[in-house]
């Protein structure tokens, strides 16, 4: 007979064994399973982000460094196969429907790698339809036209340009919610060129005159082109707030301004520079885009950029002239003159528009851009197509346009009146 304690014994050293056995077996199940997966097609090595979404287009990322043919996949569908090469490529989809979300997967065809899978959902498009109200200033006492226009909100608008009337001469006109009212800036009725808000205390006209919602300010002091600023037309201002802004003008003139002091940004042109506008890029620097072209004059065709108030040329091989520019980021920008261009991440494309001079483009986001000009031609995107609103009329002439959600405002001339027209959407 066997001592119970040796049976026990026994059977605790089985169950021991049992399960050391199975933990060896998990072990064995859990490295054959790393092992299979390390060379199984369809593994997540490729990193791909989402870089912005349109209506009908999406841009994807693939973040760090690719070789050779990878196929894109759009809800498990195959829909492209693209060659890459390098670092952080850009992936373009378009013909996509608006408000749509779509999911994406990059598949490598050499070894089966595969990304993560990135969700884009697409703009929705918005109404071409506006209402519009006209308005004419001046013209009695000599022929008289509008330059620039900006808005605070639907009760608080400016406009600059030169306005003579019988009796005097104005060089500004101001919307209540009301009517307008015709205005001397800093009580000098000299033509103004352009204007900029950005609060309804804090506006500038030709880019030295600030106005604070009840007296004028001249900071003329330091102005660095030429003698107290005087001697140019400045065309165009954009800025961050009042302490940070940047006018520019004819003959390659650009100048900015701290709050305190100003500074002279060497352009590298001395063609006029007919407008601005700025973004901020993912490395929280402000981006400015100015468009390099004269009617008059010859001289460059170009767009400058300024990053931190160094400025360097965006690569243009059109022979166009471009009056006016809008970014919605660094990576998607908009131009208009002879010709309406859009560069979307480095690639220039024509949009296929009437051919009409077009001075002036603005817009509240890839679903919601205008483009005004000549004979009255206002032309707006709503994210899948472009529509001209108004047929062409020989005695119009528009100089801006400005945009704020649904209000849309458009300055210029009339036979030989200012003209202003307001539009909302319906």
């Amino acid at each position: 007979m066997i001592p119970r304690t040796n049976t026990l014994l026994n059977k605790n050293m089985k169950l021991k064994s049992s399960i050391f056995s199975q933990i060896l077996y998990l072990i064995s199940c859990v490295l054959i399973l790393v092992s299979c997966d390390s060379t199984e097609p369809g593994k997540e090595t490729l990193s791909l982000s989402l870089e912005d979404a349109s209506s009908t287009e999406v841009w994807l990322k693939l973040n760090g460094s690719a070789e050779g043919e990878y196929v894109l996949q759009r809800d498990g569908m195959q829909v492209q196969q693209i060659s890459l090469s390098g670092t952080d490529n850009i992936i373009y989809n378009d013909s996509l429907k608006p408000s749509t979300t779509y999911t994406y997967q990059l598949i490598g065809i050499q070894d089966q790698s595969a990304s993560n899978k990135v969700t884009a959902l697409t703009m929705d498009t918005i109404s071409h339809d506006f209402t519009w109200e006209t308005f004419t200033f001046g013209g009695q006492g000599g022929s008289s036209t509008l330059y620039d226009v900006a808005i605070i909100d639907e009760n608080n608008i400016w406009a600059v340009g030169e306005i003579y009337t019988a009796n005097d001469t104005y060089n500004a006109v101001h919307w209540d919610g009301n009517g307008w009212e015709l205005k001397k800036i800093a009580n000098s009725s000299y033509p103004r060129s352009t204007v900029y808000a950005f609060n309804e205390k804090d506006i500038w006209f030709d880019g030295t005159i600030q106005w604070d919602g009840y007296t004028y300010s001249v900071h003329n002091n330091g102005f660095p082109l030429d003698p107290n600023g005087h001697g140019w037309r400045r065309n165009a201002m954009w800025g961050k707030s009042s302490s940070d802004f940047y006018v520019v003008g004819n003959n390659g003139n650009i100048a900015h301004y701290n709050g305190n002091s100003w500074e002279k940004i060497v352009s590298g042109t001395s063609t006029h520079i007919n407008d601005a506008w700025g973004v901020e890029n993912n490395q929280n620097q402000t981006v400015v885009y100015c468009p390099v072209s004269s009617f008059f004059v010859p001289g460059e065709k170009k767009v400058l950029k300024i990053v931190d108030k160094m400025v360097e040329t965006v690569p243009w091989n059109k022979n166009a002239r471009i009056y006016s520019v809008w970014a919605k980021s660094e990576s998607i920008l908009y131009v208009c003159g002879e010709g309406v261009f859009e560069n979307k991440f480095g690639r220039w494309n024509e949009i296929n528009l009437q051919p009409i001079g077009t001075n002036s483009i603005r817009g509240n986001g890839l679903n919601d851009i205008f483009v005004v000009g000549d004979y009255g031609s206002k032309f707006h995107f709503n994210g899948s197509s472009w529509r001209l609103l108004n047929s062409f009329n020989s005695s119009k002439g528009y100089s801006k346009v400005a945009i704020l959600n649904n209000l849309v405002v458009v300055c210029g001339n009339q036979q030989g009146q200012g003209l202003i027209e307001i539009g909302i959407r319906q």
